[in-house]
């Protein structure tokens, strides 16, 4: 089945230069990048992403990770996206 499915890659692989290999990898799987935004998220934005957490002990550490520097969110499509992303990226 055709699906669309979110990617964000975090300040920690965006620092340690990780962004084209993950591209790569997921163009190998036969995906296809249908949006890429590289961009630093707002504690509004994070809030909003990560809303189902909100009130749990880990998120204030979690809403200070993901603010701390930019990322890469992307959108990528593909037969099966969710899962062969879920597959190779965990």
């Amino acid at each position: 089945m055709l699906e669309r499915t979110f990617v964000m890659i975090k300040p920690d692989g965006v620092q340690r230069n990780l962004v084209g290999e993950i591209i790569l990898r997921l163009e190998k799987k036969g995906l296809k990048i249908v949006a890429l935004k590289f961009l630093r998220l707002t504690e509004g934005m994070a809030r909003e992403h990560y809303r189902e957490h909100v009130g749990k002990p880990f998120f204030p550490g979690l809403l200070e990770y993901i603010t701390s520097g930019p990322v890469v969110a992307m959108a990528w499509e593909g037969k099966n996206a969710g899962q062969e992303v879920r597959k190779l990226l965990g």
